[in-house]
């Protein structure tokens, strides 16, 4: 009896590596191989001054920059995938009209011919070095007083959270979209083991822990392939961070919204503001909900 015991448990832990192994590459194989073809392409026709920002490296950040005479205060605005420097048009038009620098930062230009889409709809920690040279440089130009603030949309919005974190001089962020990729992975795996994982134990419903643990082996996983790191939201929203306005559409299907409930749960509730803009898809707030997105943040820079 304990021979067959110890054989049982011999074979299930077997299975269970093998198990890992496999499903692991096959998750972070999934995620590493999508490329983000954006919806529709804005016109590359925008107000502002362009100016090239160097890092660290020599290598070239490319931006738009508006200077409002006089302002003590600036929003850095960081496009979504798919988008350019000259996306902030579409989502931050009305900032410079309430006394601010707008200064709108490329994230495309420095992925190189490898495919501007390229793993570019997830947020990566060399985006957020390039978002932080930016900061810098904003504090150089416009003065070491300047109050900044972050403006991120989808994946922006994601590299713009990140690096609030890392430089005192960012007062507060605004959020359009921000997403966890972890949570994006367990949708995937919620939806998929049934159909993928043979022999499958589980049925239609995997347990959670199941789908927790392989979640984050395929993010870990996709690191080590990718050669990069990515954003972990999920881990910075437990972190002290400035102000920050979450703005998200109601019937977004990138995000949706057991996402926001998640994050809710995981943030800090007294630094978070939320706005959920009725029938807007993911990308659409400003679209379906211009008069209350104006508002709201206007309201909340105001504040900060």
């Amino acid at each position: 009896m304990r021979f067959f015991l110890l054989f049982a448990a011999l074979v299930v832990g077997a299975y269970g590596v093998w198990a890992a192994f496999k499903y692991t590459r096959l998750i972070a194989n999934i995620f590493v191989s999508l490329v983000y073809r954006p919806a529709d392409e804005l016109p590359l026709v925008s107000r502002g001054e362009k100016v090239n920002i160097l890092d660290s490296s020599d290598r070239e950040i490319e931006g738009l920059l508006l200077e409002c005479q006089g302002a003590s205060r600036a929003v850095i605005f960081c496009h979504e995938s798919g988008g350019a420097k000259e996306s902030w048009e579409k989502y931050a038009y009305f900032v410079p009209a309430l006394g601010y620098h707008l200064l709108s930062v490329d994230f495309e230009n420095g992925r190189g011919e490898e495919g501007k889409n390229s793993l570019s709809q997830w947020p990566t920690r060399e985006d957020v070095e390039r978002l932080l040279v930016a900061v810098r440089w904003a504090k150089k130009a416009l003065g070491p007083d300047i109050k900044i603030a972050l403006f991120g949309v989808s994946n922006g919005a994601d590299i713009a959270f990140a690096a609030s974190l890392e430089d005192p001089s960012v007062r507060a962020v605004v959020a359009d979209g921000l997403f966890s990729m972890k949570e994006i992975f367990r949708d995937y795996i919620r939806k998929w083991a049934p159909v993928l994982v043979r022999p499958n134990f589980f049925g239609e419903n995997t347990p959670d822990w199941v789908v927790h643990l392989f979640a984050g082996l395929g993010f870990w996983y996709s690191q080590r392939r990718s050669g990069r790191r990515f954003v972990d939201v999920e881990d910075l929203m437990r972190k002290p961070h400035p102000p920050t306005l979450m703005i998200y559409g109601e019937t977004d299907d990138y995000i949706p919204s057991s996402h926001r409930e998640f994050l809710g749960r995981a943030g800090r509730s007294d630094s978070v503001k939320w706005l959920v803009v009725p029938g807007a898809g993911h990308n659409e707030s400003v679209i379906l909900g211009r008069e209350s997105y104006e508002k709201e943040i206007m309201d909340f820079l105001g504040r900060v």
